[in-house]
């Protein structure tokens, strides 16, 4: 009896652990961020269903706070919106950066206006400011029924 109990039991938690690799981060709200290693600074998150710019930034501030420690004054700036992942053949993601490069283009707060975006290159937040958006990411999932 707890050999067949076992095995369900197994399987679950490998279809749970199957879906993030060992050096992504997981952030609360259940969406992942993934360094990208050809761009010192860069990193992506990568698409969920029904996820919208603060979910996304959610997922950035905390991998930049949490994940890498940096700290809550750290910009980061949106480099390229929704598009294929760079890292991963199949997914989408937005690419952040928290490095200003020279190919990131200047916004200012007039250009970036009330709204979140992750479709504007060069839109950006602090990294406390984007976590921040966390608590609130992760209630619209659970009462969605997209997380748990």
């Amino acid at each position: 009896m707890k050999r067949a109990l076992g095995l369900p039991v197994l399987a679950l938690w490998l279809s749970v652990t199957a879906t993030v690799a060992e050096a992504d981060y997981l952030a609360r709200n259940r969406m992942i961020a993934a360094g990208i290693p050809a761009k010192a600074g860069f990193f992506e998150v990568f698409q969920r269903a029904t996820a919208g710019p603060p979910d996304y930034f959610c997922v950035a501030g905390e991998y930049v706070r949490y994940g890498l420690r940096l700290t809550a004054s750290t910009d980061i700036y949106v480099v390229r919106g929704m598009g294929p992942s760079v890292t991963r053949p199949g997914r989408r993601s937005v690419v952040f950066s928290y490095v200003k490069y020279d190919d990131i283009p200047d916004m200012s707060a007039a250009e970036k206006g009330y709204s979140v975006s992750i479709s504007r290159p060069g839109y950006f937040l602090s990294a406390g400011h984007s976590a921040a958006f966390c608590d609130a990411s992760r209630r619209r999932f659970r009462r969605s029924g997209l997380a748990f």
